[in-house]
């Protein structure tokens, strides 16, 4: 399958849509242990989406995060995600939808991250 999926929707605009992206490190494969480094990587693989299709961040329209114990067994969410998610998008606020989850396609995988822009 492919990553990134392109469909024109106008002679001037196209709806560019990414798969997942995780926070797995494409340097070695390895996954960080906490929610906080995952993401991190996984906003990093989200910017080399938006590269490959000659997009910015002020194109994206649609976030879906999905978070393996959102609560975290009752303490509720994590504050250093949400830091993290506010400073990768450096004051923009597209609609974003947060979703817990029991588990990702690999046990060790904490967070994945959606986007749909349009360019």
């Amino acid at each position: 399958y492919s990553h990134i999926s392109r469909i024109p929707i106008s002679p001037n605009s196209t709806l560019v849509s990414f798969a997942g992206q995780i926070g797995r490190d494409s340097s070695n494969l390895n996954i960080p242990t906490t929610l906080a480094e995952q993401c991190t990587i996984a906003f990093a693989n989200v910017d080399k989406c938006l590269e490959a299709v000659g997009a910015k961040k002020e194109d994206i329209i649609q976030v879906r995060q999905y978070i393996v114990n959102l609560l975290r067994d009752g303490q509720g969410q994590d504050p250093e995600r949400a830091k993290r998610y506010a400073e990768w998008m450096g004051g923009l606020r597209p609609p974003s939808t947060v979703l817990g989850i029991s588990a990702l396609a690999h046990k060790d995988l904490l967070y994945e991250i959606e986007i749909i822009c349009v360019v």
